[in-house]
């Protein structure tokens, strides 16, 4: 069984693995907001290869993270940890365990922003994992959080949003049971081109931006929007329409950086991991010259509709 298991896993590792050296990252897109991962395909193979057939079978959208670990909610535990834990699904959605590989095999340890797999027994790994707060060496090879001394399957690390992983840690609690959950919206490999030029027209009604006197209503920003977004691409002079329209400030470019992409900072880039979700979305799906419509959405685009194009 276990020459199977491994023989399986490693299939997995070749289907899965990109170009060597680039290791792949993924968002984790949470209603606290986005946490960026990147996956040690090199060094962690197996575990890698798992995580992202989860997060390619989409297998971790709408799943959560359940579990908060912190110094004052484990006081029968004599080896205490911090970390989060998310992801664990019902047996139906998993796929077939995979082997332990230990930090004494991979070199990586369990560090502040470390991905790891939670497991039970060796070899019983599956779709849960956990991020480390702060350097957790316990949970190494050789480590005493599980008895058995093997330690868990670091496998990733990560490189943005590690201020919405403290917000997860300190969110409310029944013990170690986050209540409420905190949802996971979608797991996802970054799609479209690296970096993005976009000019905006963001229509807002009352409310949708607290600080802004809009006295428009919902439906007449729904209309207006959809009127402007026809226009534009009839061709109408989209910066013309920008400075006419926008209840954001005047000329509304943004450069964008994709998911785990240093900012450039002499372009002034934004990362889109702090965009509202939709902005994106469709700013990283436009080609140059295209334009396209981000609706309101509460979750995705809450401060209103924006129509974008795309400029380099």
């Amino acid at each position: 069984m276990k020459t199977y298991a491994l023989l399986a896993a490693l299939l997995l590792v070749t289907a899965l693995a990109g170009p060597a050296g680039q290791d792949p990252v993924v968002y984790i897109r949470t209603e606290l907001g986005i946490i960026i991962v990147s996956v040690d395909q090199d060094k962690a193979p197996v575990t890698s290869a798992n995580f992202l057939r989860y997060v390619e079978a989409k297998r971790y959208d709408d799943a959560v993270f359940h579990r908060t670990v912190t110094t004052a909610n484990q006081p029968a535990d004599e080896v205490k940890i911090e970390v989060i834990q998310g992801g664990l699904l019902p047996p139906e959605k998993c796929f077939p365990p995979i082997p332990l590989e230990r930090t004494s095999v991979t070199g990586l340890k369990h560090l502040d922003g470390t991905l790891s797999m939670a497991r039970s027994t060796p070899d019983s790994a599956t779709s849960s994992f956990f991020i480390c707060l702060g350097d957790q060496p316990e949970l190494d090879f050789g480590g005493r959080r599980n008895k058995d001394g093997q330690g868990f399957a670091a496998f990733g690390r990560v490189v943005q949003g590690m201020d919405k992983v403290r917000k997860i840690h300190q969110s409310p609690s029944q013990g170690q049971v986050l209540g409420p959950p905190i949802k996971i919206l979608s797991a996802g490999r970054p799609a479209g081109p690296d970096r993005v030029a976009v000019q905006h027209i963001l229509i807002a009604f009352q409310g949708s931006i607290p600080e802004a006197k809009i006295t428009r209503s919902r439906e007449d920003a729904r209309a207006l929007a959809l009127e402007i977004f026809e226009r534009a691409k009839k061709g109408e002079d989209f910066d013309r329409l920008v400075k006419r329209y926008t209840d954001d400030e005047y000329p509304g470019i943004y450069r964008m950086a994709n998911f785990g992409l240093e900012l450039l900072k002499e372009k002034k880039e934004y990362s889109r991991a702090g965009m509202v979700w939709s902005f994106g979305e469709v700013g990283f799906g436009l080609p140059v010259g295209g334009v396209g419509l981000a609706a309101y959405e509460p979750a995705s685009s809450k401060y209103g509709w924006h129509i974008i194009k795309r400029l380099e």
